[in-house]
């Protein structure tokens, strides 16, 4: 992998407290979540200070103008209350000043999805960070992790996915404001009296002015985990894949073996990106195999061209996108219609946005059911080690217990295998 000097188009800073990135998005996904919540299309996007202005500026706006009622009324069907809901001040304040904000936003995140999308194609050919930030009292470091776990801990409480990845930033924003919202919402002694088999008492003590936070707040930290995880999984191939390159193909004349070579030994190994690979390097080296006995070759995996990138089916960003906005939207009209239904809110929220999820990938699966699929690339990593006869046993454990997936042997007529250890 050749790797140019483009520093001024820099697409990766990775911090002791956080990991920005600008990564592939599709701009209709940043401006459905802008219009959820202002701000959570500029905080998919990594621009951070923007979007928490923007949210703290959205739950100022609503709380002060009881917009949040007036939603819940209009959607009920109760109009004559939303109407007196509003007095003409704030509704010229919405109609002036709300209304033309919220629609920048949506629209500046738009922009700003598409920019990326061409700065990320221009920063292919840069180096990414370095993999490790040591500070004085935080560290943080590239490691790939499991997206749905992420996804799966933010649904158990927001904010925990982004610990999980090491975004604390992030996580002190996303911990702060949901606890702000389940206190004023009163959603926890609405839960309390649900569980009683007080289903009045659980809709009448909830604050719609705050509940209708909830579907939204539920719902982008959970997928904005996911995606994250996902990106940050690709940056950590891809400054893997630049250091092997150049630490481990500088042997070119790296030859096939050779009867009466003077290491007879070749051990050739796949593997997948991980820090196991680097592990067993460094071990080798300890066996004084450094870069002059090891070769290292990334592959690359085919795709259908630049784009095909954030459609890549491998890492389900095209399923995860539409059905996350379709749970968020099921949350919402759950948690709206729940004041009116047997059972109340947080029932029909929490049934709307598992509803909604796999009405989402359902529709999804239809749309790319026929569409030809990248198969996948089990082995991104072919390793070739040459070493002396007294060492290969040894040579061979290592690569078998740091996640070779496949192993061969040149040099000995004994078949190689896991077995033989």
């Amino acid at each position: 992998m050749h790797v140019h000097d483009l520093g001024r188009r820099r697409i990766a800073f990775l911090g002791a407290l956080h990991l920005n990135l600008i990564h592939r998005t599709r701009p209709w996904v940043a401006v459905a979540w802008s219009w959820f919540m202002p701000g959570f299309g500029h905080l998919l996007l990594g621009q951070y200070l923007l979007g928490w202005i923007l949210f703290a500026w959205e739950v100022a706006v609503n709380v002060e103008t009881h917009f949040n009622v007036a939603i819940l009324d209009t959607f009920t069907g109760h109009f004559t209350a939303a109407k007196q809901v509003l007095s003409h001040e704030q509704i010229g304040f919405l109609l002036f000043t709300y209304g033309p904000i919220f629609s920048f936003a949506a629209h500046h995140s738009y922009l700003i999805a598409k920019d990326a999308n061409l700065l990320t194609d221009i920063g292919q050919g840069a180096a990414p960070p370095l993999a490790m930030s040591i500070r004085q009292i935080e560290w943080n470091y590239l490691a790939k992790k499991n997206p749905v776990v992420g996804w799966l801990w933010s649904l158990l409480a927001p904010g925990v996915g982004a610990i999980y990845t090491h975004r604390v930033l992030t996580a002190f924003f996303e911990i702060a404001w949901w606890t702000t919202i389940i206190v004023k919402s009163n959603i926890l002694t609405s839960i309390a009296y649900l569980t009683t088999g007080q289903q009045q008492m659980a809709v009448r003590v909830l604050n719609p002015e705050w509940t209708l936070f909830i579907p939204s707040m539920f719902s982008f930290p959970a997928y904005y985990a996911y995606v994250i995880t996902v990106e940050r999984n690709k940056l950590f191939d891809r400054e893997q894949s630049v250091f092997l390159t150049s630490h481990y193909q500088k042997n070119w004349a790296f030859p096939l073996h050779n009867k009466g070579d003077a290491k007879p030994m070749r051990f050739v190994a796949s593997f997948d990106h991980s820090l196991q690979l680097e592990v067993a390097l460094s071990k080798l080296q300890q066996l004084h195999l450094g870069p002059e006995s090891v070769l290292a070759v990334p592959l690359v995996r085919r795709s259908d061209g630049p784009r095909a990138d954030t459609a890549n089916h491998a890492d389900q960003r095209a399923y995860f996108d539409l059905a996350s906005l379709a749970a968020a939207s099921g949350c919402f009209l759950g948690t709206v219609y729940g004041f009116i239904l047997p059972l109340g809110p947080v029932i029909w929220g929490l049934g709307g946005f598992a509803i909604g999820f796999a009405i989402g990938l359902f529709v999804k699966w239809i749309f790319n059911r026929r569409k030809r699929r990248t198969p996948s690339l089990p082995t991104e990593i072919v390793v070739v080690i040459e070493c002396e006869e007294d060492v290969a046993r040894q040579v061979e454990q290592i690569l078998w217990s740091h996640g070779a997936f496949a192993l061969a042997r040149v040099g000995l007529q004994e078949t190689p295998g896991q077995d033989a250890l």
